[in-house]
């Protein structure tokens, strides 16, 4: 889907390379869920994006005339999907579905002289891009960020096997499909961090480390979807312990989702009504204004099984970058960008105790947290360089498709 509201790391790849050069088209598989708030994400959804109905008149006759064009191509590449992907009998469904729709895709990136074609997240998108090298020979890659890659996937080893090459947005992410999948050219799978947004960089070499007066309450601000793996209710709780030890503070969550009202239930149960605000969406701006106003960034994901877990998200990075000192969790890739007591703090998962420790902290200690907001901008401004990744997934481009993606 494009574009997807908390995605904005795709949307940020997607307009650096149009700033490189580079000439390509979107063909989303789904239509947007939500209201399109950005700019860029509306100039590029408007001029740069085919979207279709996955069952329609327009892809039926595109699967049937592939079907007797390429009747033994097909007909294997849908025998692998079902026979690889028989431990994941759920997952054959969607990708069997998604087949008329891709042939109805490819027919258009014909007409626009697509030559090479990349699929974002490791489940359909991927599988659409596979159809069409299995049928029509064509070279793919993928980028991936995370989902269906910690439970049995025996697809997504085959997919890979079939591609030119992978990037992947972490060490972590990389190190586990380099290793546990069993590939056959691991080597073919490459780290390739996200940038931040250009928005962040043309603010974060003005932004200085807000310090507070004595006595003034810390502004603390949590920005992630409402849903259980950002760890938001670990948060709420370690403000509990924040007000029983009389820490004045003030707490704004953003982000919208389906336990809004299990945490609003949480506030109300802690009496934490006058302390924490549940401040919905926002667009990308406004952001970037609440954020530079907090004076700590708190997030303590988790993960859990059979739901997308987070890499590095995005706002930590953002934060960083904006000499907001950063609480947050040891889990997944996040230690690859805040190491714990020089660039932030990281808390055991679900340890509300000392998620409230370091808050408090931070909270007695200005100085301290100053230190810290410093060496987390460098870090940052250096491991998520825009310009310097996008270089790197050129060159990948024209390592393995030369002459094809990128000329």
């Amino acid at each position: 889907m494009f574009p997807e509201l908390h995605e904005t790391f795709i949307l940020r790849e997607l307009i650096a390379l149009e700033r490189h050069g580079v000439d390509f088209h979107i063909y989303s598989l789904q239509f947007p869920r939500d209201p399109i708030t950005i700019d860029e994400a509306i100039a590029l959804s408007e001029n740069k994006t085919s979207y279709a109905k996955l069952i329609s008149v327009a892809s039926l006759l595109a699967f049937f005339k592939t079907l007797f064009r390429h009747p033994l191509r097909t007909l294997k590449a849908i025998a692998k999907v079902i026979w690889w992907g028989k431990d994941r009998p759920q997952e054959v469904i969607k990708n069997l579905a998604v087949l008329p729709l891709t042939l109805q895709f490819y027919q258009m990136g014909q007409n626009k002289g697509i030559t090479h074609w990349h699929g974002h997240w490791a489940n359909i998108p991927t599988t659409a891009c596979w159809y069409l090298s299995q049928i029509y020979e064509v070279t793919w890659s993928a980028a991936i960020h995370g989902e269906d890659i910690f439970s049995k996937n025996n697809f997504l080893a085959k997919k890979l096997d079939d591609n030119a090459f992978s990037v992947v947005c972490s060490g972590y992410f990389c190190n586990h499909l380099q290793t546990e999948l069993g590939l056959i050219s691991p080597d073919d799978v490459h780290l390739n961090y996200h940038g931040l947004d250009p928005r962040v960089t043309q603010r974060a070499p003005n932004k200085h480390f807000n310090q507070r007066a004595p006595g003034d309450p810390i502004k603390l601000l949590s920005i992630g979807r409402l849903v259980p793996t950002k760890g938001h209710d670990v948060l709420i709780n370690a403000c509990a312990i924040l007000r029983d030890e009389g820490i004045p503070f003030s707490l704004q969550i953003v982000g919208s989702g389906p336990i809004e009202s299990e945490l609003r239930a949480l506030i109300t149960q802690n009496e934490l009504d006058e302390h924490i605000e549940l401040r919905g969406g926002m667009a990308f701006a406004d952001v970037l204004d609440t954020l530079e106003a907090a004076d700590v960034f708190c997030l303590a994901p988790r993960m859990i099984p059979g739901q997308p877990p987070d890499g590095i998200p995005n706002v930590i990075a953002e934060a960083m970058a904006l000499r907001v000192p950063v609480v947050t969790t040891r889990v997944s890739a996040i230690p690859e960008l805040v190491e714990d007591g020089v660039s932030g703090f990281l808390t055991p998962v679900d340890n509300v105790a000392a998620f409230a420790e370091n808050l408090k902290r931070l909270s007695e200690d200005p100085t301290f947290a100053k230190t810290i907001s410093d060496a987390a901008a460098d870090k940052v401004g250096y491991r998520f360089d825009q310009n310097r990744n996008i270089s790197e997934l050129l060159d990948l481009f024209r390592q393995y498709v030369p002459g094809k993606a990128v000329s």
